[in-house]
């Protein structure tokens, strides 16, 4: 009974504190609200840096491609299946040591590795692939059909933007 004379006064308490107007501060409604958007935006923000990475190595592979510099095509392609380089894989890793997941949901569900923001583990493979392809082909006919590959699955990430 004491227990629930308890729970019936906490009630009573509650709805009275409502009837009075009594409610949380606005200066503290105000800096959670501002957090908020700090770690939303800050989301928002790690996928448009990531974007300008894809894209920049897009550029490069493309740029060497126009070249003829198949090695440095090859590898910037590998780059941009990698959503970077070991200087940014770091970064990613020094992220999910400290919680963050940007795909968390898509990592469950095997959509994305660990930590990756943009591209999926399919896009990966398929990037990884063309790289490959382009480094081990002997003609231009080879080569070109590399790098359709490799535009298969780059210009609809770079278009998302």
């Amino acid at each position: 009974m004491r227990k629930s004379t308890l729970a019936a006064g906490a009630v009573l308490i509650a709805v009275a504190s409502f009837a009075l107007g009594a409610e949380t501060r606005k200066s503290m409604v105000k800096s959670y609200a501002t957090l908020a958007d700090t770690i939303l935006g800050a989301k928002r923000t790690e996928e448009h840096i990531v974007r300008a990475i894809l894209d920049d190595h897009a550029r490069g592979a493309q740029a060497a491609f126009d070249a003829g510099k198949w090695e440095d095509a090859a590898a910037e392609m590998a780059l941009f299946a990698n959503e970077g380089d070991n200087q940014i894989g770091g970064i990613r890793k020094r992220l999910l040591e400290g919680g963050h997941h940007h795909n968390a949901e898509g990592e469950a569900k095997g959509i994305f590795e660990e930590g990756f923001v943009v591209v999926t583990k399919d896009q990966k493979t398929k990037a990884l692939a063309a790289s490959a392809d382009l480094l081990h082909a002997t003609d231009d006919a080879g080569r070109k059909a590399a790098w359709a590959a490799f535009a298969a699955v780059s210009e609809p990430i770079q278009k998302a933007q």
